[in-house]
């Protein structure tokens, strides 16, 4: 399946679903192919930061270096590092 169509798979399922597991899930995939996609064109003159949830083995993209962890709320908010820098 093209990137393109993955990306809205994963938006369409986070978007459509109320069930915060069901969101998570798909919230790592669409995060992880959106950093592909961030990787091979320049997005914006700002950095994005990719952070890395050792808990639940998966990344998220943030515009901030500050790790605000969407895994697990508000109980490990802090709860990472980040992981790479794209410029």
């Amino acid at each position: 399946m093209p990137l393109q169509e993955k990306l809205a798979f994963d938006a369409k399922h986070i978007s459509e679903t109320k069930e915060i597991d069901h969101q998570r899930e798909h919230f790592q995939s669409f995060s992880n192919n959106f950093y592909k996609l961030a990787k091979a064109v320049k997005l914006s003159d700002q950095p994005v930061y990719q952070a890395y949830c050792p808990m639940k083995k998966a990344f998220w993209l943030s515009s901030e270096a500050a790790i605000k962890n969407p895994y697990f709320g508000a109980q490990m908010l802090t709860c990472g590092k980040v992981s790479d820098t794209i410029k």
